[in-house]
């Protein structure tokens, strides 16, 4: 190598370790974002559930990171969720991306590219390494740019990604840690217990002409149908009386309408059917 292209040499080298830096951006954030995207399990293994995901994920070539993200975290908009069977107690937090088909398979695409470009970086760039050609040392710098040039965009989609998947985490940990997840989380054990779901559907199956339902006939239903849960009420709700149920679960129209001879009796009908 003459003294005039030493220059071109070290402005090669500089740009191969620019790029790779680059790459390796792009491994970490893929990383990033596939290990904390999900999470779940029952309280006793969700921290080891966590880890050992983790721990798999960042053993991951890029390959493997590229097929991964295309199929658990690109979600198409136009996809049917199917909801699993999960144990009472069971922890989850999920984040995707949700686009247009035409946008994912644009994103998987790209993505391929640039793994293909990675490789061909890291094992196949030996054959533009001529350090005594004026000529072949400013081919390798074209190249090198325009692969940093096709390589930017992946990273700054990946940025964003994680961006918004941290903040999601953080609200999460934000209800999590206060009174407000407790709640919520009741309300939702409430709105899937065995009498509100009987409510539901007496509401539905035996209303009135004008979509009202008599309380007193939902309670009949209930004991036939669920004693124990009538029996024990108080001890499993928390609540004494049917009418308590109802507006604990915030799922119903209550009323109560008197009666021509006097005092009141209690009616009620699902929101949805409002």
């Amino acid at each position: 190598m003459t003294s005039d292209l030493k220059p071109l040499h070290d402005e090669v080298l500089r740009r191969i370790g620019r790029n790779l830096l680059l790459f390796q951006q792009i491994e970490a954030l893929f990383k990033h974002v596939l290990a904390t995207h999900k999470a779940e399990g029952e309280p006793e293994n969700f921290q080891e559930r966590l880890q050992k995901e983790t721990t798999a994920i960042n053993r991951s070539m890029m390959g493997s990171l590229v097929e991964k993200y295309g199929k658990e975290f690109l979600q198409d908009a136009g996809t049917d969720l199917t909801d699993e069977d999960r144990p009472v107690a069971w922890l989850s937090f999920k984040f995707h991306l949700v686009a247009e088909t035409d946008v994912i398979v644009k994103l998987q695409r790209d993505m391929e590219l640039m793994k293909d470009a990675r490789n061909e970086l890291v094992h196949g760039f030996l054959p533009r390494w001529q350090p005594d050609s004026k000529e072949r040392l400013e081919d390798a710098l074209s190249y090198l740019d325009q692969q940093r040039e096709n390589a930017i965009p992946m990273l700054e989609h990946l940025r964003e990604s994680a961006r918004h998947l941290d903040e999601g985490r953080r609200l999460m940990l934000e209800l999590i840690s206060s009174g407000e997840h407790e709640r919520l989380m009741e309300l939702a054990w409430l709105k899937s217990s065995p009498l509100v779901e009987l409510l539901q559907r007496v509401a539905t199956s035996l209303p009135r002409e004008d979509g009202w339902t008599y309380l007193a006939l939902a309670g009949n239903v209930a004991m036939r149908d669920l004693p124990d849960e009538v029996k024990n009420i108080k001890e499993r709700y928390g609540l004494a009386k049917f009418k308590g149920l109802l507006l604990a679960s915030e799922m119903f129209e209550i009323r109560d309408e008197t009666l021509p001879g006097g005092g009141t009796r209690t009616i009620y009908k699902n929101k949805s059917s409002s």
